[in-house]
């Protein structure tokens, strides 16, 4: 993977694994930040990869449990207009407060460069209908 990412994601802002046991990076869980994207690849001999556009993410929370900090590790939870993964984790990652300042600099900057991003046009696909029965 080239730190120069492709037109569509962007370029490559941190790149990171699932830690496991004791803080350390066994998993076959890697995590990628685009500039526009976020990918989770899974999988050894099976590779199964999931995109984010970060323009779509509603809210963000970090969550550092105990054993986790102890390692330093943490998870970062993303609420995200999306169909197929509403909530999308990353799971147990070194520094998490440093992946979530540069996923916040991301997000924030796509909804400062585009005034029109609301809750509202981003679930635009929702049937409106169910919330007034």
């Amino acid at each position: 993977m080239s730190n120069q990412g492709s037109a569509t994601r962007g370029g490559l802002v941190w790149s990171g694994r699932k830690c496991t046991i004791f803080g350390l990076p066994l998993s076959f869980t890697k995590y990628f930040v685009y500039e526009k994207r976020l990918v989770t690849r899974r999988g050894f001999l099976n590779l199964v990869e999931d995109e984010l556009d970060f323009y779509k993410v509603l809210d963000k929370s970090i969550v550092l449990p105990f054993w986790q900090r102890v390692f330093g590790c943490g998870s970062i939870h993303l609420n995200v207009a999306d169909v197929d993964t509403p909530i999308k984790v990353l799971e147990s990652i070194k520094a998490p407060r440093e992946v979530y300042n540069h996923i916040d600099i991301i997000v924030t900057s796509l909804a400062s460069n585009n005034p029109m991003r609301t809750a509202a046009n981003i679930l635009g696909s929702v049937n409106q209908g169910e919330f007034f029965h």
